[in-house]
């Protein structure tokens, strides 16, 4: 089953519960150039957060993505940029709150002072 089928599962399931339920999904994967669904490699670019949440809201067919969580923390990206493309996202309308998961105590000190920045404006 492609991204596509799986999405439309989603949206028939979640139809009756418009507005009741919180979509929460995960980025940072750089998925597989063979359409198949998977991922292999971290990728923390602003163009993946990007095209992963246009994917997501387009395909449960929603307006915005309750909770958009870094999955892992790739280092060679500052949390700080991730932050910074997460914040546009949430400027748009696309994006409601920013997470992270799999975190080392320093990262997750960094992502909160940016969270804070993130919901200051």
């Amino acid at each position: 089953m492609d991204l596509l089928q799986r999405g439309t599962r989603w949206r028939e399931a979640l139809a009756p519960f418009s507005g009741q339920v919180v979509i929460a999904t995960k980025f940072g994967w750089k998925p597989n150039a063979d359409g198949s669904g998977t991922w292999n490699e971290l990728d923390s670019s602003s163009r993946t957060h990007q095209a992963g949440s246009r994917r997501v809201t387009q395909r449960l067919r929603v307006d915005a993505i309750d909770l958009f969580y870094q999955h892992r923390v790739a280092l060679d990206v500052p949390i700080e940029d991730v932050a910074g493309t997460v914040k546009d996202l949430i400027k748009e309308g696309k994006v409601k709150h920013f997470g992270l998961s799999e975190a080392g105590v320093k990262q997750f000190a960094k992502h909160m002072q940016c969270n804070l920045l993130l919901h200051s404006e």
